[in-house]
Formats: structure tokens, C-alpha cells, sequence
């Protein structure tokens, strides 16, 4: 997280967090908003991210993809067969259990939340299934905002991405949002991107 972050100057690695987004974080939980954070990384990376940079996000309310998790002197014993003892430290078992994506989003969520959401933001197709969850068949007030990655100054910005999101906006009956037009800053104003 203390890397520089390439193609950018004052960034570290672990800097990368929209302002707009944290803004609107802010504001959320300000106004007593329940927010969870889900990403398709893996949450045991994301969470030391989020404790850094959002601190009042609780690590429960991270949702992101998992891995199987064992006892450093565990090896290949199943977890019903081994006993965690003294001494024992946890690590990554190395089996992908979830890749939170698309239609994983979606049962994800219903798992851990147990809610359906009442606004989602994404910034890749990969979010289309979650936004669409929160958006259609809600009992209650949704909406469902996309980012498009449109500025070619301030991000590592991509137009032909972002026209197609723009135009799966206007299909799914999401808000899209421009960096380049919506959005003052990215990363804050010290950000200067190479």
C-alpha cells in the first residue's frame, strides 16, 4: 500500500479510492445509511484498505471475493478433520471459493446482507448484476449509478469503455456518471496524473 502508484504523482498504492465516492460514502453514513463495500477483490485485501482509507466502515460490512482460509500447519487436512491449536496463525488456503462478479454479487449480497440494497455504485459491466438486484422489483425507492471511465486527463480513463457504458446505462435503466463532466477531482486536487 506505501508503493507509488504508477502513472501518477502523490499517490501511494493504497490511495486509490475515489474522492467523489468517499464523499458520497460519507454522506451516507452520515445520514444513518448501512454501507457495505463489494468488491471483486478478494475482501482480506480490501479490508486493510478500507480501515485505512474509510475507517468508519466496519470490516463485516466488506464483501468481496474469498478464498479458503486454514491453519498455517494445517496442510491438506479438511477443516472438519483439524483442530486449531496454540501457535496456529491463519492463512490463505489457495482455493478460490468465490469470485465476487456479476451474479455472485447478487447472492452474495442476499447472504451477507439479507436485504435488497437500495442504491448501488459500479464502474464496471462486472457490477451490472448488482445494480440491477438493487434497481428492479425493490419494495422501495432504488436507483443504481454507473462511473464511466471517461477522463483521459485525471485516470487511466478508456472512451471506448465508457461509451459502452453509457450505453448500458440507457438499457438498464441506470445514472451514468462521467469523471471527465460530473466530478470535480478523482483523487483530490495534490493528484497529478503522469
Amino acid at each position: 500500500m506505501q508503493e507509488e502508484q504508477p502513472g501518477f504523482i502523490n499517490m501511494k498504492r493504497g490511495d486509490i479510492f475515489y474522492k467523489p465516492m468517499v464523499e458520497v460514502v460519507e454522506y451516507l453514513v452520515k445520514n444513518k445509511f448501512t454501507v457495505y463495500i463489494c468488491s471483486g477483490s478478494d475482501r482480506l485485501m480490501v479490508r486493510p484498505l478500507i480501515e485505512k482509507n474509510l475507517p468508519y466502515i466496519q470490516p463485516k460490512q466488506i464483501i468481496g471475493s474469498d478464498s479458503t482460509i486454514i491453519a498455517n500447519d494445517q496442510g491438506n487436512t479438511e477443516g472438519l478433520s483439524y483442530t486449531f491449536k496454540k501457535g496456529d496463525k491463519l492463512i490463505l488456503g489457495g482455493k478460490n471459493l468465490v469470485k465476487n462478479l456479476q451474479m455472485n454479487k447478487v447472492a452474495v449480497i442476499a447472504q451477507e446482507i439479507g436485504v435488497q440494497p437500495v442504491l448501488a455504485f459500479g464502474n464496471t459491466f462486472s457490477d451490472a448484476s448488482m445494480i440491477n438486484y438493487t434497481i428492479y422489483g425493490n419494495k422501495y425507492k432504488a436507483l443504481g449509478f454507473m462511473l464511466m471511465c471517461d477522463d483521459l486527463e485525471r485516470e487511466y480513463g478508456n472512451m471506448q469503455k465508457a461509451e459502452k457504458m453509457r450505453s448500458n446505462s440507457a438499457q438498464y435503466g441506470w445514472i451514468p456518471v462521467s469523471m471527465r463532466n460530473d466530478w470535480k477531482t478523482i483523487y483530490g486536487y495534490n493528484i497529478i496524473r503522469r
